[in-house]
This record gives structure tokens, C-alpha cells and sequence, in this order.
């Protein structure tokens, strides 16, 4: 038995013959996490100072998959709820700097290569067809836009800058621009279009728009072939180059 394995054993074993005043916090002798049950006797009280300490000398006495779990379990003792009363004591920026360290090299091994869930993982065609078309046909519920809609009300967005309108555009041209030099065939182009064109609005947002336009006056251009005012909208989509046609064919 090594000191940190002898003074935890001491923290433990004082505290199941004693009575404390005041508050404290449950502790597992054998944490749970490494397959301790929540058994009378495998429960101690401690004070909170006792409790960090403790947590401390299991990151010291483990290894391996268990010294990440322990870390991890330390890292969480400064986190704070409702009725707990953390230890406060201040930690040097050592020993914090310590622990940050270790954890992140810890999770940054275990993440990597085979311990990546996706790993060696190479969807087939029909595997990538499949989650595209479970995307494509996903309706968000109307709880959910409520919601999403709520939560962005009343925000009030900084203007950008001329500067930093500028940069963004300067960032995303020639081969910056993540469509620099490819071209998309004509099936893609069709493919494009007809989702455009076949997009269904739904009845919550004919209504929205409805409600929005109520008392609002359609901007209106006039049209140089036969001098009336149509709507810009009208204009571009059917008026323009129907009566276009006529005036040429007329002329």
C-alpha cells in the first residue's frame, strides 16, 4: 500500500466512527463509477474540504481507464448546484493548471483513431441515400419553431462594419471560396431547381405571411413596354417577358 492508497484509507475509515455538525457531503469508499454499489457500508459522510481530498488521492492511486475516470470525477468537485457548499479553499493555478492538462491529453487520446466512434466507419451509397432523404424529410414540429422563434426575439444583431464586410468578401473569393473551380452538371442544376420550385410552404407559414403583409403597400416599377405598373415580383416572374414577347411579335 503506497501513502496516497494509506491516507485515503485514514480520511475513510475515521469518518465511518464519527458524528458531524453542520454539512456534509456523501462519499463512495469504492467509487461508482469503477463498480461500487450505494450500499450503507460502502458510504461515508465527509466534510466538503475531506470529500475534494479524497477525490484527490484516487486520481493519485489509479491508472488507466480508471485514473481517467477519477480525473474527470475531480475536475467535477469545483461544479456547484442548489444545497451544496463546494469546498472553497482556493486551488493553486499549479495544481489547476495540473489537472486541466491531464484531462485534456486524456480525452484527446481516447478520442483519437479507433477510440473515435466513427472510426474505419465508410457509409455505402445507399447507407448516405438513406440519412440524406431521413434529413430531407424531417418536419420540425411547431412546438419546436415556437421555441427556436422565442428565443431570438427581441435580439438586436451588431452591424457589421464596412471593414469587416469587406474582409469577409475579400475571405471568400477565388480559391478561398469552397466552390472555386468546380462546375455542376446539368442533372445537378435540374436537380437544384426542381427542389426550389417544389418546395410546399406550410399552412403556419401561409398564414404568417399573410399576417405580415396585412397594411403593407407591394412595391410596383412600371413596365417600359406597355407603361403600366405591375408589382416588382409580377414584373420579374410573369408580367417582363410575357409582354416582352408581345411587343416584339406586335412590332
Amino acid at each position: 500500500m503506497n501513502k496516497y492508497n494509506q491516507w485515503y484509507s485514514n480520511i475513510t475509515e475515521r469518518a465511518k466512527n464519527r458524528n458531524l455538525g453542520g454539512y456534509t457531503e456523501s462519499h463512495h469508499i469504492h467509487p461508482r463509477s469503477l463498480g461500487g454499489s450505494d450500499e450503507p457500508t460502502n458510504l461515508v459522510e465527509l466534510t466538503a474540504r475531506e470529500h475534494f481530498i479524497c477525490h484527490w488521492l484516487l486520481v493519485k492511486m489509479t491508472t488507466g481507464q480508471d485514473h481517467h475516470k477519477m480525473l474527470n470525477a475531480l475536475r467535477m468537485m469545483r461544479a456547484e448546484k442548489q444545497g451544496q457548499q463546494r469546498y472553497n479553499t482556493k486551488i493553486t493555478a499549479r495544481v489547476y493548471e495540473s489537472i486541466k492538462q491531464e484531462y485534456a491529453e486524456l480525452q484527446s487520446k481516447t478520442f483519437k483513431g479507433k477510440g473515435n466512434g466513427f472510426y474505419g466507419k465508410n457509409h455505402t451509397e445507399d447507407a448516405r441515400r438513406r440519412i440524406s432523404e431521413a434529413n430531407k424529410g424531417r418536419v420540425q414540429p411547431l412546438d419546436e419553431k415556437e421555441r427556436q422563434r422565442a428565443a431570438i426575439t427581441g435580439r438586436q444583431r451588431k452591424p457589421f462594419t464596412e471593414e469587416h464586410k469587406t474582409k469577409m468578401s475579400v475571405a471568400k473569393q477565388g480559391e478561398n471560396n469552397s466552390n472555386y473551380g468546380k462546375t455542376a452538371s446539368n442533372e445537378t442544376r435540374k436537380k437544384i431547381g426542381d427542389k426550389i420550385r417544389g418546395r410546399k410552404q406550410t399552412p403556419e407559414e401561409k398564414l404568417a405571411r399573410s399576417l405580415a403583409n396585412i397594411g403593407k403597400k407591394r412595391e410596383k416599377k412600371l413596365c417600359p413596354h406597355c407603361k403600366k405598373e405591375v408589382t416588382v415580383n409580377g414584373y420579374a416572374r410573369w408580367h417582363g417577358p410575357a409582354c416582352r414577347t408581345r411587343h416584339t411579335q406586335a412590332t
